[in-house]
């Protein structure tokens, strides 16, 4: 049956909400009709090069998503957040009135629940920490493909994290060699979770472990690594090949 359809006629919903099929599903049961919302992530994007954020917006709105708002600064990014309430913000660590990382430490400070994800050109090491180190929970390079950041924004909503799978070839860092301890089967095995966007629930969901013993895991692994936080474990395990993201080349 068409999406438009309900008992094979178009459903007058569909007349007040043209573009219902991105946000809403609407199916029959017996003679009722139940209408079911789709949540739809509300972002902001925050980038210096206008091509590049406009770019952006246009192709994840076609996808599906809200674009509340764009800022080519940290002044207007700062502006803009406060004003829009978004989900996500991505936000460019060069910004050309200060770093996107600070700008996202100010803003973690004042919306400690906004999923910050860092998206930049850049591979300078000591601005990979710095991000890291900053409280966003994703990194995304852009040279990655769009269906990329699509899945660090999926993750990142749903309560997870998210690192570049190039970070395992572009973080060098001397600690990622060193010799320190092998992390166990399991802290691997959660880990690699992690790293694919899993949040602590679904692991324990997925493992059949409480949420207090995956986040006992998670403070070992950052104690053995010498990590900075959640999302630099991730990235320095994956330097170190005690896990590898699923389908990407090493």
């Amino acid at each position: 049956m068409d999406r438009r359809t309900v008992g094979g006629s178009e459903h007058p919903l569909f007349a007040v909400f043209p573009d219902a099929p991105l946000q809403m599903r609407v199916r029959a049961k017996g003679s009722k009709v139940r209408v079911r919302v789709r949540a739809v992530t509300k972002l902001v994007i925050v980038d210096d090069h206008e091509a590049l954020r406009e770019g952006l917006a246009a192709l994840l709105t076609a996808g599906g998503m809200e674009i509340v708002g764009v800022a080519g600064s940290f002044a207007g990014g700062l502006d803009l957040v406060d004003h829009a309430d978004p989900d996500v913000a991505i936000i460019d660590i060069r910004l050309p009135d200060g770093s996107g990382i600070d700008l996202t430490r100010e803003l973690l400070g004042r919306r400690p629940d906004l999923g910050v994800i860092l998206y930049t050109g850049d591979s300078e090491v000591d601005l990979l920490y710095q991000g890291l180190d900053s409280g966003a929970r994703g990194y995304a390079l852009k040279a990655g493909s769009m269906e990329e950041l699509v899945r660090a924004i999926e993750q990142i909503t749903a309560g997870g994290s998210y690192v570049d799978p190039r970070l395992d070839r572009i973080l060098l860092s001397p600690r990622a060699t060193a010799h320190v301890p092998h992390l166990s089967p399991r802290e691997r095995e959660i880990m690699h979770l992690m790293a694919e966007g899993f949040t602590a629930e679904a692991i324990r969901a997925q493992l059949g472990v409480s949420v207090e013993t995956v986040r006992t895991h998670v403070r070992n692994v950052i104690r053995k690594l010498e990590a900075r936080n959640r999302v630099h474990a991730i990235a320095l395990a994956l330097e170190r090949g005690e896990i590898a993201l699923d389908g990407a080349e090493r």
